[in-house]
């Protein structure tokens, strides 16, 4: 008996191609990618980083790939989050050059397609995937587009940037796979805040990569608003190796698609360096939200902090897995994390799976995990003051997740996330 494919192989197949023109290297990238891929096919539950989510219905949806011409009709294009960004836009993972505005920071923001000649490029998409991470291998085979971003030693970028990430999706359902490549060079600083939005309906899968590198000393703060369209499907999952007394500070707000898995994977490489991986996330009617990531402390008296918090009303189901790894050489390493959870109906539902694994005995490590239903003395103290039912339950649930962005440590970012955040839950402008 022949043995049985793969899920998902013959779904993607079709969409893998030998591209002329790019470096052997990057052929090279793209085979093995997609080798990886084919080994195992699709994520499922039977899979440890995959347990709580299942891909199988994205092998049932036979995406296709995005078109280079796209004719999507789009409206108003939203104003930037942050003000005097600059702003690369992508309208279904393609860079669109003339809806964006990179005045002032062109010598550091390139089409990934025009820096693939550079070795620091090279180097940071050619390094190893784990066998767990299926959906960057079948990034890094399928991938078309994308941004190059590197902050030499010492400078800082001059503008903020803000990539605003356009599903436009048509009739078909259609799929991408946008790869970055960032790197932030010693003593360096950079603000990047990615938007992801898209319409109601409409089915597509956006699929992310990004490999990063904060150098010794640099810092950079990533920050991340997810307001996919009701029947899209985001899947992001970035690399991160952190230099010596560097900080990497990420923020992600999860409110739109389908299923979504936002998954950073960590490396404190160098002594004195920090991470900080924090979210807000609020699920209604059948979502699916997951948030996984791993941090190695690696080098001696290294810091990271995490703390996720979600709103789940609905029949919504979130996930978080959060694996801390401290090597034996790790000596001095600080490490917590927590996820917490409000469950607002009967049918919510939230998955947590916090691990350490330590190797040195002098660190300072902890983790948690929390749920539960709103506090009845919170809705009694606000309503004691005059503030009607439905808005003290929304004050009651906006401060709960507005606790999770108090570790990002730019201020003007934390404040357009939690502005953001307001706008969901219908209490902008209400003090």
């Amino acid at each position: 008996m022949a043995a049985k494919e793969p899920l998902g192989v013959a779904a993607f197949a079709p969409s893998f191609r030998e591209r002329s023109g790019e470096p052997e290297w990057l052929s090279g990238l793209r085979r093995d990618g997609f080798a990886r891929f084919s080994e195992g096919g699709l994520p499922t539950n039977r899979d440890e980083a995959w347990k709580y989510t299942s891909l199988r219905p994205i092998a049932r949806a036979k995406y296709e790939p995005a078109p280079a011409n796209d004719d999507a009709v789009l409206g108003d294009l939203p104003g930037l989050m942050l003000e005097g960004s600059a702003r690369a836009v992508f309208i279904n993972g393609r860079l669109a050059p003339a809806l964006s505005d990179l005045e002032g920071v062109t010598a550091y923001v390139l089409p990934l397609a025009d820096a693939l000649g550079a070795d620091w490029v090279q180097a940071l998409l050619g390094r190893q995937v784990d066998d767990a991470q299926v959906m960057y291998a079948l990034n890094a085979a399928l991938f078309d587009d994308g941004l190059a971003i590197r902050v030499p030693d010492g400078e800082t970028m001059p503008r903020p940037l803000e990539i605003l990430f356009v599903a436009a999706p048509g009739e078909r359902a259609l799929m991408w796979h946008p790869r970055m490549a960032i790197d932030i060079g010693e003593n360096a600083r950079a603000t990047i805040i990615e938007r992801h939005i898209g319409p109601a309906k409409g089915a597509y899968l956006a699929n992310h990569g990004a490999d990063i590198r904060v150098a010794d000393g640099a810092v950079l703060t990533h920050a991340k608003a997810q307001l996919e369209g009701g029947e899209g499907r985001h899947l992001a999952m970035a690399r991160v190796s952190i230099g010596e007394g560097a900080i990497y500070d990420n923020f992600v707000l999860t409110l739109g698609a389908a299923l979504s898995r936002n998954e950073v994977a960590t490396s404190l490489n160098g002594s004195d360096s920090e991470v900080r991986l924090n979210g807000a996330y609020m699920l209604n009617d059948r979502q699916h939200a997951d948030h996984s990531s791993r941090i190695d402390h690696l080098a001696p008296s290294t810091r990271s902090r995490q703390v996720y918090s979600g709103a789940i009303g609905g029949n919504a189901r979130g996930v978080f897995q959060g694996h801390i790894v401290v090597d034996q050489i790790a000596q001095k390493t600080d490490g917590h994390q927590l996820n917490r959870a409000l469950l607002l109906s009967d049918h919510a539902e939230i998955d947590s799976k916090p691990v350490l694994e330590i190797y040195a005995d002098d660190v300072k490590c902890s983790h948690g995990a929390t749920a539960g239903d709103i506090d009845d003395d919170q809705l009694f103290y606000l309503r004691a003051r005059g503030i009607p039912a439905e808005q003290a339950r929304l004050l009651v649930v906006r401060g709960f997740l507005a606790a999770a962005a108090e570790g990002l440590g730019d201020e003007a970012v934390r404040s357009i996330m939690l502005a953001e955040l307001d706008k969901a839950l219908g209490l902008e402008g209400i003090e």
